[in-house]
């Protein structure tokens, strides 16, 4: 049996401690660079003279004995009823915080100054503090250094940030202001580029000053406005001429702005690395009988083109569409073999396809469905049979999709440890297509609990609908999410804003009923 239950928590450190449950031995980490240690208390407390005592240092190798040994000289030394310890692995290394209990926690952040040119979400997801945090005052420097570099990227280069924490005792959380003056965003002073020859970096001014440029949004020259989506839309206008040239290798990248604080003026550089010419080759079969579709089809099907770079994985990932292209025409047993011939200044890539005969999907039936009909199966299914004018529509991609649609639709109905196997029985030049299906047991709901709620009656919680997971229906992870957002959104649109629902599921006696 498993026990399905919904918990409700309303704010406060309550909710927040929920998400900072004690962490296993991580020994996964162990060897790893720390790159970070902090500890993490009630804001009023002085923690300088317990660093004397952490074990675990920065800058040295993770150590779950060091790590466990400091955990317990802090609870000791505190004295502290309880602390436990979070890991984030980060691109610098690991970061370890020591939370003291009891700590405060992160309650609203604001941006005033900011939220009129940035979204408040964009900006909350900048500085990388979640209301669901423990208060941990060493972070909001980074977070304003952070929050500076992303205004300076989006060409607000004289603005400042100080950040203002406001401590709430009555409740343990801490709100932080970061005021944000923006001043004026920079405008373009010069646009130069790095790499190519003279000619060719013509070209590529050209491209960021034609009429395209100007209807796309990413004309630079002398006097526009310095904006991150501006240089990505010239910076696409310059892939597209040297693509249009077949120099799908090519890299570039802007280097670093160079910002006059005087005249409020940057000056833009690009450096360009011009690749060789790539030629891709289709051989053994046309891929439309009209040219310029044929081409079209092409570099839709190889992602060289659209990715404009050379690599071996893009070359499989090309190969795999080939075969699913042609197999969706009806030549299922189609194979596609790949070439690869490097020079200093040529790339050369030939697709060798061989069809083989054409075929017509004749049956598409399934075995071992009891619970379901093969109608609601059908449904599920995106292979396609043939009709009078069409030889219907199979592929490997496609079958394996119609598997996973059908595993889907009977876990929505209970069936957790369903199975299902297609194959294919080829009757030269028709084709059957069957699914094998081991339905297992079916879970179902013997009740429902709700635990924390004192704000709104039970039968509104999930209103409009009401519980799509009760007594006697088939128990669905599906369901239980839909159930989980509707009485997320009913108490948020009440005014709840630190709502937080959490489900669980907890096996007992009878591994098939839900309580």
């Amino acid at each position: 049996m498993r026990l399905f239950l919904v918990f409700v928590w309303l704010g406060g450190a309550t909710t927040l401690f929920a998400q900072l449950a004690p962490q296993a031995p991580q020994k996964a980490y162990e060897g790893q660079n720390v790159s970070w240690v902090s500890l993490v208390a009630n804001p009023h407390r002085d923690l300088k003279p317990l660093f004397s005592i952490v074990t675990q240092k920065a800058n040295t190798p993770y150590s779950q004995q060091n790590v466990d040994a400091t955990a317990a000289a802090l609870k000791k030394a505190g004295p502290f009823p309880e602390v436990r310890v979070k890991v984030v692995p980060d691109i610098n290394g690991l970061r370890i915080s020591f939370l003291l209990e009891p700590a405060y926690y992160l309650g609203v952040v604001e941006f005033p100054g900011a939220e009129k040119q940035f979204s408040y979400t964009r900006l909350l997801q900048i500085v990388d503090l979640s209301d669901e945090d423990p208060y941990d005052p060493t972070r909001i420097p980074v977070a304003e250094d952070t929050l500076r570099k992303f205004l300076e990227h989006s060409g607000f280069f004289q603005a400042k940030v100080h950040a203002e924490p406001h401590l709430d005792d009555t409740h343990e959380l801490v709100s932080v202001s970061f005021v944000v003056v923006m001043g004026k965003r920079a405008k373009i002073s010069g646009v130069s580029i790095e790499g190519p020859d003279q000619p060719e970096a013509n070209r590529l001014q050209h491209s960021m000053r034609s009429l395209r440029a100007r209807l796309s949004g990413g004309l630079l020259k002398p006097g526009k406005t310095y904006t991150p989506q501006r240089i990505t839309t010239a910076t696409n206008l310059m892939k597209r001429t040297l693509s249009s040239q077949r120099r799908l290798a090519s890299s570039i990248k802007e280097n670093p702005p160079k910002f006059d604080p005087a005249s409020n003026r940057v000056q833009v550089s690009f450096k360009i690395e011009v690749g060789p010419v790539v030629t891709i080759r289709t051989v053994g079969a046309r891929l439309s009988v009209i040219p310029f579709l044929a081409g079209r089809q092409k570099k839709k099907l190889i992602p060289i083109y659209s990715e404009g770079s050379v690599d071996q994985d893009l070359v499989d990932e090309g190969q795999r569409n080939l075969v699913d292209y042609f197999q969706k025409k009806g030549f299922y047993d189609a194979k596609v073999s790949t070439e690869f011939t490097k020079h200093p200044d040529q790339i050369l890539i030939t697709y060798k396809i061989d069809r083989g005969r054409k075929h017509k999907v004749s049956r598409i039936y399934f075995q071992g469905n009891y619970a379901l009909s093969s109608k609601e199966l059908q449904d599920q299914v995106t292979v396609k049979k043939s009709h009078i004018w069409t030889h219907g529509s199979l592929s490997e991609k496609l079958l394996h999709q119609s598997a996973k649609n059908i595993q889907a639709l009977y876990r929505d109905h209970g069936y957790e440890e369903v199975k299902v196997t297609p194959r294919t029985i080829d009757h030269e030049p028709k084709i059957d297509v069957a699914f094998e299906i081991e339905e297992g047991p079916q879970t179902l709901v013997e009740d429902v609990r709700v635990e924390g709620n004192q704000h709104i009656p039970y039968e509104q919680l999930t209103a409009p609908k009401g519980f799509q997971l009760h007594a006697g229906v088939p128990f669905s992870t599906r369901n239980m999410a839909d159930d989980r957002n509707r009485i997320s959104a009913n108490y948020l649109n009440r005014g709840y804003l630190n709502v937080e629902v959490k489900t669980t599921v907890q096996k007992t006696s009878d591994p098939h009923r839900v309580n």
